[in-house]
């Protein structure tokens, strides 16, 4: 075993242990697996990498990076792992159908269509947060990073195109009060970026889950979107920006787009007076 998994181990295992069953897909097969491990979560508290008590836009701007021991790298966004505000189950595996995991730690994530970030081995995680500098051209969408065709994208050109309704989950409040569902309609942040031309390492499998999308507001609130809760093989999330709200265009406190993240159970990456979208690698 590799001496990094050791060490990642060695937390893990002191920490409260967690069964979980999921199935396992590839572009071949499928298969129910029973895993045993910490979350990712406690993990990242016991370590250190992030702090026990943060705020929405500290939650909203950090992600992940994991690196298995062949070099394959996944990014994981801190929203997906935070108990308050996913649903999903992100486990630090070392038990896997009742035999111990012959390479140390697997990490695992429920909701992904493929198992493609649930990797083997893992030997290092690292945790980040996005800096950003405040915007100020609320209304247009500037589209930057690893695209073939960067440029800026009005309001009124997102609200031409074909739209994607969604219902966010009864979620809550930043001061604990209650958010009921809300409607909301605008187009898929995948087709986005498909549309301007994703760059894409052919030498790297799976590039895409090692990237991240950052979205920012003119105010400067950062938001992070881990590439695998976008990408259509995988979690395929219905993360879209809005240019509606209950069938009629956003009110001016919404401004005029809206990142709309449907299964979070906090609004920290529902980004209002959406300006910037960034792909980078993560």
């Amino acid at each position: 075993m590799d001496d990094r998994t050791a060490k990642i181990l060695e937390v893990v295992k002191s920490l409260p242990a967690q069964t979980l069953t999921a199935t396992m897909r590839n572009p071949r097969s499928s298969a129910d697996r029973t895993f045993v491990g910490a979350s990712l979560f406690d993990y990242a508290i016991a370590a250190g990498l992030f702090a026990s008590k943060m705020g929405g836009g500290s939650l909203a701007n950090g992600y992940f990076m994991a690196t298995a021991e062949d070099g394959v790298r996944a990014a994981v966004a801190l929203a997906e792992v935070w108990p308050n505000i996913t649903g999903k189950d992100v486990l630090l595996a070392y038990e896997q159908d009742g035999e111990t995991i012959r390479n140390g730690i697997r990490l695992v994530i429920t909701g992904d269509g493929l198992g493609g970030r649930s990797l083997g081995g893992v030997v290092n995680i690292e945790a980040h947060k996005v800096e950003t500098v405040k915007a100020t051209t609320p209304g247009r969408v500037e589209l930057r990073g690893l695209l073939d065709r960067p440029g800026v994208i009005d309001a009124a050109s997102f609200a031409a195109q074909e739209a994607t309704s969604i219902t966010t989950i009864a979620a809550t409040g930043h001061s604990g009060q209650p958010i009921e569902p809300r409607q909301y309609a605008g187009v898929r942040l995948w087709s986005v970026l498909e549309a301007a031309g994703i760059q894409l390492n052919p030498e790297v499998n799976e590039d895409f889950l090692n990237k991240i999308v950052i979205a920012t507001s003119a105010d400067g609130h950062a938001v992070v979107i881990a590439g695998g809760e976008i990408e259509p093989r995988f979690m395929n999330g219905d993360v879209i920006i809005a240019t509606q709200h209950d069938g009629a265009p956003l009110a001016e406190a919404e401004g005029g787009l809206r990142l709309m993240v449907p299964f979070d159970r906090k609004p920290g990456r529902w980004a209002k007076n959406l300006v910037s979208i960034e792909l980078r690698e993560g």
